[in-house]
């Protein structure tokens, strides 16, 4: 049914381009059987984006959805734009570096830190090449970041279970030692935040976790 309504929602798209409209059709011609026209899409795109609502980067995330190359964006003004343009090709070396350099800064409208975070995981070897951002993070961060942002990041600097006695690697240390010192990660009642920390075989306990990152 999906893709029976893509020529209805391409006449309304060409009729007014809206980013709605454009999301909407990105998403229809993801599908396998419209495959071939992704580059008519694409092509469409980029010139509605001229004079259509929204921002840049809003229609760049679109034209990333059906696979378009944008990798002239990735030395573009607009930081939000040269970062969709990173997420798009996080496989090229100019883009997987301006993902590392944003990691812990400010971010453009646009742009979340999980996006970021997700992708450094995964196109890091380990997570000492990303230590001083995920620290920056950890200090900044709020219980709410247990399933998207600190908590991955606890999750990648532990791939195994803390077991009592093993000795932390300077990495480790320091991003606990950074959670150990935001308060704002440290509430008795919160069942998500404590079940991260459990994971990965550490107490979710403020005092208990300090004495870990800075015992010898």
């Amino acid at each position: 049914m999906a893709a029976e309504a893509y020529p209805v929602v391409l006449a309304l798209t060409e009729a007014g381009p809206t980013v709605l409209r454009a999301f909407a059709l990105s998403r229809i011609a993801q599908l396998p059987q419209l495959a071939d026209q992704r580059g008519d899409v694409a092509a469409r795109l980029d010139g509605w984006a001229v004079d259509g609502d929204g921002t840049p980067e809003q229609w760049l995330y679109c034209l990333g959805m059906v696979g378009a190359d944008v990798r002239d964006r990735l030395t573009h003004p607009d930081p939000a734009v040269r970062l969709r343009a990173a997420l798009i090709h996080q496989d090229e070396p100019h883009g997987r570096a301006l993902i590392l350099g944003a990691l812990a800064g400010p971010l453009p409208t646009g742009i979340s830190r999980s996006e970021l975070i997700e992708v450094a995981v995964r196109r890091t070897a380990d997570f000492d090449e990303i230590t001083e951002a995920a620290c920056a993070i950890a200090v900044d961060d709020n219980g709410t970041g247990f399933g998207d942002t600190w908590g991955i990041l606890l999750g990648y600097a532990f791939p195994e279970p803390y077991v009592e006695g093993r000795q932390l690697t300077p990495a480790q240390r320091a991003f606990l030692r950074a959670l150990a010192a935001n308060d704002r990660l440290w509430r008795p009642r919160d069942g998500s935040c404590s079940l991260v920390f459990r994971n990965v075989g550490l107490p979710y306990d403020q005092r208990e976790c300090r004495r870990l990152a800075d015992s010898i």
